[in-house]
């Protein structure tokens, strides 16, 4: 049992692969995005050959208990991975909308362009690449609406817009900037209110993940042992991997449905 669980283990890590460096991922022509939909054959090819591995030796009933647990950590896992991402994106959001603010206080302030850019990527980390080929004299609105691309960055690319545009036309940049800010603020105070809206759904979904666990305490209520139906016999076991897979169904479809769509910026 020992050996199996060992083989299937190895055959997913090798399916997974390691995780390249990100200063590899920027050096790569191909997006990272791509990058990841081709690993993930890999990775399904893996776990099925793991769970094959299982299923050989231990049994049948064994390899539907052992997707059933699958599914369920599975599925923690990728909302653990998509609520952190969705927070790191609404973090980003933030540090954007701040730096459109600090950026149009300080040229009002006086300060030429690349000085305030220099000084708001002290305090705002996402400007200091464009800092940096600000003060070697590159194409900064290019770099910004680059960086633009990464979750949660959209508000660099209008940072970028307005730098380009005014730097076209002469125009002066603090009140552009000013009115990028107050779009980005407003944009975020939406974002907040559709994410205290939507916090009622995902609680549904919280909800109906626990109904299983209520059912079966239900059943000691009622006198009966639902526990040794579910892990003696085979109709059981495949109850509990039928009722796993829809569990889990259900919950990243409730989840799916509770995240704000976020139009183009």
């Amino acid at each position: 049992m020992i050996a199996v669980a060992a083989i299937a283990g190895l055959a997913a890590a090798l399916a997974l692969g390691p995780a390249p460096a990100r200063s590899l991922e920027r050096l790569r022509a191909t997006p990272p995005s791509r990058i990841r939909r081709r690993r993930r054959w890999p990775a399904v090819l893996g776990i099925v050959a793991a769970l094959a591995l299982v299923g050989g030796g231990l049994g049948i009933r064994a390899l539907g208990w052992a997707v059933a647990f699958a599914v369920a950590g599975g599925t923690v896992a990728w909302l653990t991975i998509s609520h952190r991402a969705a927070a790191r994106e609404r973090r980003a959001a933030a540090e954007c909308a701040e730096a459109a603010t600090l950026l149009a206080s300080l040229l009002r302030s006086g300060q030429i362009p690349a000085e305030a850019l220099s000084t708001a990527a002290e305090d705002c980390p996402a400007l200091a690449t464009a800092a940096a080929i600000a003060r070697l004299g590159g194409d900064v609105a290019e770099e910004l609406a680059s960086a633009s691309s990464r979750p949660g960055c959209a508000g660099l690319g209008r940072i970028g817009a307005a730098w380009r545009v005014c730097g076209r036309s002469g125009a002066p940049i603090a009140p552009v900037l000013s009115l990028v800010a107050d779009a980005l603020r407003r944009e975020r105070q939406v974002g907040a209110m559709v994410e205290a809206e939507l916090a009622a759904a995902r609680m549904s979904g919280r909800i109906m993940a626990a109904l299983p666990f209520a059912a079966v305490g239900l059943g000691f209520a009622a006198g009966v042992n639902p526990v040794d139906f579910l892990l003696g016999q085979p109709l059981g076991g495949f109850l509990v991997l039928v009722g796993t897979v829809l569990t889990a169904v259900g919950v990243l479809w409730i989840d799916r449905l509770a995240r704000p769509t976020r139009g183009p910026s």
